[in-house]
């Protein structure tokens, strides 16, 4: 496991890229300031701490206990002291009254250590498979982050695209509108076409306000983990690289992730863990034998005053060391021990059916990543065609409704094509940058360092920031 986690954990501190912010900030910023304010990294820090815990606190069932106790009283009262002789012949009644008056002083030491203790034993085995699987979750968390980090960045740079093309939408319906208007004033065109094209140009309106909206939202998340506000971000270099998976094989993945995956890594310790804590609740049943060392030192010291006048002083000290081996077995308490024990089969039966549906939704998680990345692969190439196709045909629907062959539904239809097409391979990109991390986390071969090469095609200078109304606010 030290190995599983090492990959997460290594690279926590990441290059100088961090340390000195631009006006724009990073990938790699972001990711820091990520690290050290998320607040369900440092729960899940938390976590971890406690579930180191586990193997010191079940060595003690198994290690000597040494207990020590200290009692000083001071006695002063009355005493009567009655006793009845029975002679042959005769009964004499005797009584002591007076007044008693008495320091005592007593010390204990103990030394207790288990000889035979199967369910402290088999708890203590179990405190490994604890100690492991708070290594697993962190490691999950850890690569949790950076796909939580990396999807709120892109999503900025993704409805940042999706504001711009939105305006630029914006910006064509509305020259067309004006061109429209004017046309129709000296007679060349309907009034069906002024009514097409301010319907077409109120529906980019709201569509770029809807965009405006998103981008805000988005910089919101980023807060979220990060605890600060954000307001300029680097942008994606449009020569970012489209590569395919390495390896290719389909099934290779699936074996890594059976292999490195930290949710199933913690799922199998978490049912070593039950199958331990089960055994130990029915070993309940078993003897325990113990031995036990123990030294104490009693001193009394005091007198007690007869009524007559007869002072009588007395003193006492014992000082005994003592060994001695006990046993002690459960006979009946009631059915906790049988109840304990059925619950703990219970939860070993549970943490076995979660580890298969861990396991089953693995493998399926590995197959469909490892299609989505090469989907989205795809997907880029064929949209950055497709812009070049909306282009071409937007010029030959303008030369045809220039000339009068085309009407103002066909210019507006092609238009949209193109924007569209523009936010398609736009969202394709990020899609792809997701999917890949996304693989990359279920085969458990995620880290920082995925973070630093993803932040170097990201450009300062291809600043993203908030839209213009929130940033007057």
């Amino acid at each position: 496991m030290s190995k599983l986690i090492s990959k997460t954990l290594g690279g926590l501190l990441l290059t100088a890229t961090c340390a000195a912010p631009l006006q724009a900030e990073t990938l790699a910023e972001i990711y820091q300031l990520a690290l050290n304010n998320d607040a369900q990294l440092r729960a899940a820090n938390a976590a971890f701490k406690a579930g180191k815990q586990s193997i010191p606190l079940a060595r003690a069932g198994l290690l000597p206990a040494i207990s020590g106790s200290i009692e000083i009283t001071d006695g002063d009262g009355d005493s009567n002291s009655f006793r009845t002789l029975n002679f042959p012949g005769q009964t004499i009644n005797s009584s002591a009254p007076g007044h008693r008056d008495n320091e005592t002083e007593f010390y204990s030491l103990s030394l207790t250590q288990p000889l035979f203790d199967m369910p402290a034993w088999l708890t203590f085995k179990q405190g490994f498979d604890l100690d492991q699987q708070a290594n697993a979750e962190l490691a999950a968390e850890q690569q949790a982050l950076i796909v939580r980090v990396a999807a709120a960045y892109t999503e900025v740079l993704r409805t940042s695209e999706n504001l711009i093309t939105a305006k630029a939408e914006q910006r064509a319906i509305g020259r067309q509108l004006e061109q429209t208007k004017e046309r129709f004033e000296v007679g060349l065109l309907p009034i069906t076409d002024v009514h097409e094209a301010q319907a077409a140009y109120d529906a980019a309106r709201v569509n770029t306000l809807e965009a405006e909206g998103a981008l805000d939202i988005a910089f919101e998340a980023l807060e979220v983990m990060t605890g600060q506000p954000h307001t300029e971000l680097a942008g994606l270099a449009a020569e970012f690289p489209i590569k395919p998976t390495e390896p290719a094989d389909r099934e290779a993945w699936v074996k890594f992730a059976q292999d490195n995956n930290f949710t199933l890594a913690a799922a199998r310790l978490t049912a070593q863990a039950a199958e331990k804590n089960a055994k130990a609740k029915r070993a309940e049943h078993l003897p325990r034998v113990s031995a036990t060392l123990s030294y104490s030192n009693f001193h009394d010291d005091g007198s007690f005053d007869l009524d007559g006048g007869n002072n009588q002083p007395f003193s006492s000290d014992e000082e005994p060391l003592v060994f001695s081996v006990r046993m002690d077995a459960p006979i009946y308490s009631g059915g906790y021990i049988s109840a304990e024990r059925k619950i703990a089969q219970q939860e070993f039966i549970q943490a076995q059916e979660t580890l298969l549906y861990i396991q089953r939704s693995t493998t399926q998680q590995a197959r469909s990543q490892h299609l989505k990345v090469h989907t989205n692969s795809a997907r880029v190439k064929a949209r950055s065609l497709g812009i070049i196709s909306a282009q071409s045909a937007l010029e030959a629907t303008q030369a045809g409704y220039d000339v009068g062959t085309r009407n103002i539904v066909d210019l507006l239809i092609s238009q949209r094509l193109l924007y569209q097409a523009q936010r398609d391979y736009a969202n394709a990109r990020y899609d792809y940058i997701l999917s890949t991390l996304n693989l990359k986390e279920v085969a458990g071969l995620l880290s920082p360092d995925d973070i630093i090469k993803l932040n170097t095609w990201m450009k300062p200078e291809l600043v993203v920031g908030k839209s213009e109304s929130r940033a007057k606010l």
